[in-house]
């Protein structure tokens, strides 16, 4: 869910918030949707609606916790400011750790569901997934030289209403030619032997949702930030659904044998390769988006420390938006994000696996644990009520689950790397 300064010229006509609320959903729409139907085969329909709907009702509150902290600290431009007027010095390093660990990972991701999308939409499982890779890598890296993201207003556009054709055409393709002996189940049992999985579903979810990574980016590039929460209230509830309508179709349609990605389940119909093809279009904006604000942090962390400016002195530093950093750094930072992306992602292509361990060691921490202590710290006039939510619910909830999230992926990661097909 970054979005640049600058996106936010994209219409001077639009409402206040509707940029914000258009990238909101356009962000959290990503390809990982596509495995909503293994959420719910892992999970059973009750907990993975009621997983679904607790995150949505999560993103909306942590919105509101994040547009709160930009209030308290109107001077903010990345997220590790707001770190630093809550601890200092220690705050703004923990916030720079977690939220930049999570751009880094974010970008592996995203380029390897833009490669498994080429594959499915190519359909010649005889070439190797590193030549699809080194495609995309080429696309991402040629794309990713223009700064501003305004310009390519289009092709975010067009990945967003790819997306929306993508989940057509899937839907229709599982509700067509739904598996004859689909076995599906209210609750998924099976003692400790599911616990791993399930923990790996509900971290895809949140995952699913996750975009708080970059709020403050959001929020800084409103004409009036206030509406930032009514822009995530009005995209959370679409997201939601959509997740809810997939997920359940895809496993009634293939029951507890859905493959990771649905889209590998639908064979090498027209059908199937028109919604891999979607699929690839809206993963490639993602990933520029993505991809444009990990290397504009970069950067900018690099200008900062050049200028030599402490915290109190960043108001200093006149780089503010990508455009401001000069065409030879950005290339070679690009370059080099492309690059370890493209080469995680062609040596671990576990798509369940890497967003489970992204989502354990980043994504809970940057969405509800560092968000609600600031907010602890830096908002004395939250109420009462609210303030016992965070301390005793909110931040140790995300701490728990982002422990078991990780010992669940990180073991599945070693069953995978032990043998077992991706």
């Amino acid at each position: 869910m970054a979005l640049p300064p600058e996106l936010s010229r994209l219409s001077a006509s639009a409402e206040p918030f509707k940029p914000s609320c258009d990238v909101v959903s356009a962000e959290s729409l990503p390809p990982v949707s596509q495995d909503t139907n293994g959420d719910f085969a892992r999970l059973g329909y009750v907990p993975a609606v009621c997983v679904i709907v607790s995150t949505a009702a999560a993103t909306m509150y942590s919105g509101i916790l994040i547009s709160r902290l930009c209030r308290a600290v109107p001077d903010a431009v990345i997220f590790g400011d707001i770190g630093d007027a809550a601890l200092g010095r220690r705050g703004r390093w923990l916030s720079y750790a977690v939220i930049y660990a999570t751009d880094a990972t974010r970008c592996i991701i995203l380029h390897l569901a833009a490669t498994q999308a080429l594959q499915a939409a190519v359909a010649r499982p005889d070439i190797p997934l590193l030549v699809y890779g080194l495609v995309v890598a080429g696309a991402a890296l040629v794309f990713a030289q223009i700064r501003s993201l305004s310009e390519l207003g289009w092709f975010l556009s067009a990945g967003t209403l790819a997306q929306l054709v993508a989940l057509a055409l899937i839907a229709w393709g599982l509700l067509a030619a739904p598996a004859p002996e689909a076995r599906t189940r209210l609750v998924v049992g099976g003692g400790a032997g599911a616990l791993a999985p399930a923990l790996i579903a509900v971290m895809n979810i949140i995952f699913a949702f996750g975009g708080q990574f970059a709020f403050v980016e959001i929020i800084t590039a409103m004409r009036r930030p206030r509406e930032f929460p009514a822009a995530v209230g009005a995209s959370t509830p679409l997201m939601a659904a959509l997740y809810l309508l997939l997920g359940a179709i895809g496993y009634w349609s293939r029951g507890e044998d859905s493959p990771e990605l649905i889209i590998f389940g639908m064979g090498t119909g027209p059908a199937a390769r028109a919604a891999a093809a979607a699929i690839l279009l809206q993963a490639l904006a993602q990933y520029l988006v993505n991809l444009n604000v990990w290397t504009h942090n970069i950067l900018t962390l690099v200008a900062r420390r050049r200028a030599g400016l402490s915290s109190a002195g960043r108001s200093l530093c006149d780089v503010r938006t990508a455009c401001d950093h000069a065409r030879a750094p950005w290339a070679v930072a690009s370059a080099g994000v492309v690059a370890y992306s493209c080469a995680v992602a062609v040596a671990l292509p576990f798509f369940s696996t890497l967003v489970g361990l992204v989502t354990s060691v980043t994504y809970l921490t940057c969405a509800y644990t560092l968000p609600a202590w600031f907010t602890l710290l830096l908002v004395p006039e939250m109420p009462r009520g609210e303030r016992a939510l965070c301390k005793y619910g909110l931040i140790p909830l995300s701490l728990l689950l982002s422990v078991a999230g990780f010992c669940a992926s990180a073991a599945d990661l070693v069953y995978n790397l032990g043998g077992r097909p991706a």
